[in-house]
C-alpha cells in the first residue's frame, strides 16, 4: 500500500460506537474528505487500542483526556497536531451525544478539554517540578498510594501502567521493574534505584498480599487510575502547590501526569541519552527499541543512577 491508498484507508475500530460514528461521516460525506475520515479513525485506534485499551467510550473522562494531551507534549507533538486530535475525539463525542442509540454517552469530555487547549503551544506547568513533586509525595498519607507516585516519579511510566504491575515484574534483586502493558503493547525494563527498591519492599511488608498484583484495593482488587489522581491533587493542596481541588488554570494544576513531565525533564536536563529516555518513557518506536537493546542493562542502570534524584521518603 502506498502512501496515498494509506492516506484512504478507515481504520476499524474495537468499539463498534466508533465504528457506527466513521461509516455515518462516510455515507453522509459530512467529514469533508476521506483523508481526513483516515485521521478520525487512526486518532481513535491511537487513543482507544492503544493509549487506553481498556477503557470503553462512554468512560472516558475529563482527567483522561487531559493525560492523552500531557503525553503528546511530553512527545514534542505540535500545539495544532494535538488540536486536531483533541478535535476529531470531540467530533465523535458531538455525534454521540445527539444520537438515542448511545444513550450511555452523556457528555464530550474532548470537548472540556479542547476550550483549554490555545492554538499556540503551551509552555511546561509551572507547578511540574522535581521540588513540588517530592513535596506532594511526602503529603500522601497511604503507604499505597505514596508507593504508586514514587514509581512514577522515578520510572516516566503513566497511572495505568502502573497499576498493572504485578508481583513477577519486580526484579529488586536487579535493581529492575518490568513494564508489560505499556502503550502499543510495548514492554519495557526499567532501571530503579534503592530508594523505590526500599519503598516496594516496605509496602509488600505492610500489605502483606498473596495478589498477583503490586497494588491492589481491600479486597485484592486493583486500584482505580481516578483515586490515584484524587489522593495526588489532594496531597498537591495540603503541601500548597496548588490552590484547591477545582483548580482549572493549566499552570496552576498538579495532575499525576506531571510526574511523567518532571521524570521527562529531568532525564534530559541532566544529558541522559534521549534515546534511552524515550524507552523508558514507553513510547519509542522499534528503532529506539533496538537501539536500546544493544546496549548493556547496567551500563543503562548506571546513567540512570547518575541522573536520577532522591525523593527522601
Amino acid at each position: 500500500m502506498d502512501h496515498d491508498e494509506w492516506e484512504q484507508k478507515v481504520f476499524k475500530n474495537k468499539h463498534e460506537c466508533i465504528n457506527d460514528w466513521l461509516l455515518r461521516k462516510e455515507s453522509t460525506g459530512s467529514v469533508g474528505s476521506r483523508r481526513t475520515l483516515n485521521e478520525y479513525s487512526r486518532t481513535a485506534a491511537r487513543f482507544f487500542h492503544e493509549f487506553f485499551p481498556d477503557l470503553h467510550p462512554e468512560d472516558v473522562t475529563v482527567g483522561d483526556i487531559e493525560e492523552y494531551v500531557m503525553d503528546l507534549n511530553d512527545r514534542g507533538v505540535s500545539q495544532n497536531t494535538k488540536r486536531r486530535y483533541i478535535e476529531s475525539l470531540s467530533a465523535f463525542y458531538s455525534y454521540a451525544i445527539k444520537r438515542p442509540r448511545f444513550e450511555s454517552i452523556t457528555g464530550n469530555p474532548a470537548a472540556v478539554v479542547l476550550e483549554e487547549v490555545p492554538k499556540q503551544k503551551r509552555p511546561r506547568p509551572e507547578t511540574a517540578t522535581w521540588e513540588n513533586g517530592k513535596q506532594i509525595i511526602w503529603n500522601i498519607p497511604d503507604p499505597r498510594d505514596k508507593t504508586i507516585a514514587i514509581v512514577m516519579a522515578k520510572t516516566g511510566a503513566r497511572v495505568r501502567e502502573v497499576l498493572t504491575l504485578e508481583q513477577k515484574d519486580l526484579m529488586l534483586d536487579e535493581g529492575f521493574v518490568r513494564f508489560r502493558n505499556r502503550k502499543g503493547g510495548r514492554e519495557t525494563k526499567n532501571p530503579i534505584d534503592d530508594e523505590t527498591i526500599e519503598a516496594l519492599q516496605r509496602l509488600a511488608v505492610i500489605e502483606g498480599t498473596d495478589s498477583r498484583y503490586v497494588f491492589t484495593g481491600i479486597h485484592g482488587s486493583r486500584i482505580k487510575r481516578e483515586r490515584v489522581r484524587r489522593e495526588i491533587q489532594r496531597a498537591a493542596v495540603r503541601t500548597g502547590v496548588v490552590e484547591s481541588m477545582d483548580e482549572r488554570r493549566w499552570h496552576h494544576k498538579f495532575t499525576s501526569h506531571y510526574y511523567r513531565t518532571i521524570f521527562t525533564s529531568e532525564m534530559r536536563n541532566n544529558e541522559f541519552p534521549d534515546h534511552f529516555t524515550r524507552y523508558l518513557r514507553g513510547d519509542g518506536d522499534q528503532e529506539v527499541m533496538d537501539l536500546y537493546t544493544r546496549i548493556p542493562e547496567e551500563k543503562v542502570r548506571k546513567r540512570y543512577l547518575d541522573v536520577i534524584k532522591p525523593l527522601n521518603v
